[in-house]
């Protein structure tokens, strides 16, 4: 029998990880002694004790080591899953530092032109859609994308039963959603000629309709084919690059009066503008 210490020195684990296994049950000491409460392990412990600190060693989630443990089908089933868990990372890594040989080289160093201009009149009809957190499971870019294009695609069609055919191009605003700090609404909107009658509604979504006052608004615009740096989980550069320049112009803005229009070209979508109002 070895004491922990021992034990310890003989495995590369630490004291400390010794004591966590045994409060969680992956590898009890062999005896306690019932009055000092020291631990013995002995030597037919080495083999979980190895298996445990390779795991680690991994970068397997502990919370995977009762599995691991439990028997070989288990065990490889939890590496398979790891190594799933690693590629996608790795890929991961790999576009940040792409995304950081970009920043900087600047060979996607963009130009932005910000007008200024008068926003029209417009009333609008919008779906709200609580945008996903990043602990949400069906959170993703993919599957974000595909949802509003549906919320797009379902307010067109309910807006032509409704003889209201949208006017112009799509916009977009991300907004606070009503009674929460943190969670937030994206509005997927058409333009329309005329108010809807109240209680219009699209089954199976929450629509909204307002007015587009006129006032003067910064505008920026880009096309999908410009080469622009975009950092994951950072708003697009041209967003900021709108925002800077209403500072630089002592401009006042309402970042809920943001909005990302599509730019259009013979009925396809080539890029985007985004608008936001100002105030001087």
């Amino acid at each position: 029998m070895m004491s922990i210490g021992e034990f310890a020195e003989l495995t590369g684990l630490s004291l400390k990880a010794l004591r966590l296994y045994d409060e969680q049950g992956l590898l009890k000491p062999a005896s306690v002694d019932p009055w000092s409460r020291h631990r013995r392990y002995s030597a037919s412990q080495f083999e979980p004790a190895i298996r445990l600190k390779a795991l680690r060693a991994a970068g397997v989630p502990l919370a995977d080591a009762p599995r691991f443990l439990a028997d070989p089908p288990a065990a490889a089933a939890v590496l398979a899953e790891h190594r799933v868990r690693m590629a996608a990372e790795r890929e991961r890594q790999d576009a940040a530092l792409e995304t950081l040989d970009r920043l900087l080289s600047g060979a996607d160093r963009h130009e932005w032109q910000v007008e200024e201009r008068l926003a029209t009149r417009q009333y609008w009809a919008g779906v709200v859609w609580p945008v996903p957190g990043d602990d949400d499971p069906a959170a993703g870019v993919d599957s974000t994308d595909e949802r509003v294009n549906e919320a797009f695609a379902a307010l067109w069609r309910a807006l032509a039963e409704a003889g209201d055919t949208p006017t112009g191009p799509f916009w977009s605003t991300i907004r606070a959603a009503p009674d929460s700090d943190t969670a937030i609404e994206l509005v997927c909107c058409w333009p329309i000629a005329r108010p809807l009658p109240a209680g219009w509604s699209v089954p199976g979504w929450t629509v909204e309709t307002g007015t587009v006052e006129a006032a003067p608004e910064l505008v920026v615009r880009w096309r999908f084919e410009d080469p622009v740096t975009v950092v994951d989980g950072v708003t697009h550069p041209a967003v900021l690059a709108l925002l800077a320049a209403a500072e630089e112009r002592g401009l006042g803005v309402d970042l809920s009066r943001l909005r990302q229009i599509g730019l259009m070209e013979e009925g396809e979508s080539v890029g985007m503008e985004v608008a936001i109002t100002v105030s001087r």
